[in-house]
């Protein structure tokens, strides 16, 4: 007999409660909007929804509330699992285990284990009926994620990791007699390392589905790995994954599917007011105490007193996206600092007004020819007579001089640009993180058009991923590194 399911699956949420608006004034996601759909889909037929992983960020948010706000959210949207991801451990394993009596929802993890009791630290799977389904879910992290509690010293001599397919192993034979009609892990390797799981899935395993998460990618369609279709949803809060499963209950395993990421705006969903008023309560009752909040101490007062000029804000925040994105070379648009002065001390509302423009972050393989060619553009004298249609800030190891001297006549003249002190090689591709304003405005400064099939999104907030960074922050900032713009005979 062939049943029909549905299975809605999010990951790394990361705390974002809030939708964003884009300049059609479309709204896309929001806590509201996420609860709107899931409640709209429970009532057309047999549904199940998780969350791989990921819910906690220790961020500008997370510094307040310690992930409060988001649990109490989560408990009133009710998935049905939930499972472990790296985020979860932020702060501390003493931590998620409160938190662990705090959620409603059993949080999967199948490969902790208490050494001495041979006991798991969380419930490893649970077989669910779905509809007449009966469908066992199993959590995994990886190991480098479990190495993150090792830094506390009772916890590390008291706790084991058990690798994957060990414990995919154990879950399934636990299970075996209670007739499964689909196994499912629920994962948060990544991308890489869920088709790494599919690719060698040992051949006395079946798993007929893996829902992953921790990559932050924007899937057009669900893999197919070793015959295992993998997928995941996005990030934040602006889409939802949707399968749309034909389980075969007699024989087990799938007979058919199909996958899509849903976009969450209000063509798909109702605003879901319950929640609304909940995130209000928890968000705006405390604004007062947030402007205050602590971020972070630079070594001395720290400038940005030109558009046109390299400043050390400037190079401060391009720098910390360069680390947070991973990125070669970031070029950030001066005009997105509005500050002149910032520190010693950076409370929140120091910094909000520094970078009041929370945008999407994306990265971008450029040649080296084509950025080459891009800052020949850039300084160009234009049919309209304009040069410099923009002005940036550039990440360190980044080097720009240029000559201005017949600056209204030809424009201005690129007489060096490297990275880490070498020449832009033509045939080498480089990783290259801009926002996503710059990455629409890209024409007009540098003269060609990056597709949006060449980008690839991976924040949906810059100012929440920038001051996450500095919370954390070890020690007091030193000055940056300066030397990386200059503009030889400029006259004003």
């Amino acid at each position: 007999m062939k049943k029909r399911i549905t299975f809605l699956h999010a990951n790394d949420i990361h705390g974002q409660l809030h939708f964003k608006a884009s300049k059609d004034f479309t709204i896309h996601g929001g806590i509201s909007l996420l609860s709107g759909y899931v409640k709209k889909v429970r009532m057309e037929g047999p549904t199940f929804f998780g969350i791989c992983g990921d819910m906690l960020q220790e961020d500008i948010w997370g510094s307040d509330y310690k992930g409060t706000n988001t649990v109490e959210l989560i408990n009133y949207i009710s998935p049905d699992l939930i499972s472990l991801g790296n985020h979860e451990l932020d702060y501390g394993l003493a931590h998620l285990l409160v938190f662990k009596a705090c959620i409603h929802t059993l949080i999967l993890c199948a490969n902790i284990e208490v050494t001495q009791f041979h006991e798991m630290l969380f419930l490893p799977s649970l077989v669910k009926d779905i509809g007449g389904v009966k469908v066992l879910f199993i959590g995994v992290i990886p190991l480098p994620f479990f190495k993150k509690v090792l830094s506390d010293e009772f916890f590390r001599h008291m706790l084991t990791y058990r690798e994957t397919y060990d414990a995919i192993r154990t879950e399934i034979a636990v299970h075996q007699n209670e007739h499964i009609d689909l196994v499912v892990l629920m994962s948060h390797y990544g991308i890489e390392g869920d088709r790494v799981l599919a690719q060698e899935m040992p051949e006395d395993i079946h798993i007929d589905l893996i829902l992953g998460g921790h990559s932050h990618i924007e899937m057009d369609e669900a893999e197919v790995v070793n015959g295992i279709p993998i997928a995941q949803s996005s990030y934040g809060t602006t889409h939802i994954g949707r399968f749309e499963l034909e389980v075969d209950t007699e024989k087990g395993g799938l007979s058919d599917w199909s996958w899509r990421r849903v976009e969450l705006t209000e063509a798909e969903s109702d605003f879901d007011l319950g929640v609304d008023e909940l995130a209000d309560k928890i968000v705006f009752h405390t604004k007062p105490k947030r402007e205050n909040a602590f971020i972070c101490q630079f070594e001395k007062t720290f400038g940005n007193h030109s558009r046109l000029f390299e400043t050390e804000l400037g190079d401060l925040v391009s720098d910390c996206f360069a680390q947070i994105y991973g990125t070669e070379l970031v070029i950030l648009q001066s005009g997105s600092l509005r500050r002149n002065e910032c520190g010693p001390k950076v409370l929140e509302k120091e910094l909000r007004e520094l970078y009041p423009f929370d945008d999407r972050f994306v990265t971008v393989m450029l040649t080296g020819r084509e950025i080459k060619d891009g800052f020949d553009y850039l300084f160009s004298l234009k049919p309209d007579g304009s040069c410099m249609n923009g002005t940036f800030q550039y990440s360190k190891g980044f080097r720009l001089r240029a000559d201005a001297e017949d600056y209204h006549h030809k424009g201005c003249r690129v007489l060096e640009l490297t990275l880490n002190g070498k020449e832009f090689e033509d045939d080498r591709k480089y990783r290259v993180g801009l926002t996503l304003n710059c990455a629409d405005n890209f024409p007009r400064y540098f003269g060609f058009v990056i597709a949006k099939e060449r980008r690839r999104t991976v924040s949906l907030s810059t100012f929440g991923d920038l001051s996450g960074f500095l919370i954390r922050y070890p020690k007091v900032i030193s000055p940056p590194e300066m030397g990386r713009f200059f503009l030889d005979n400029f006259e004003g």
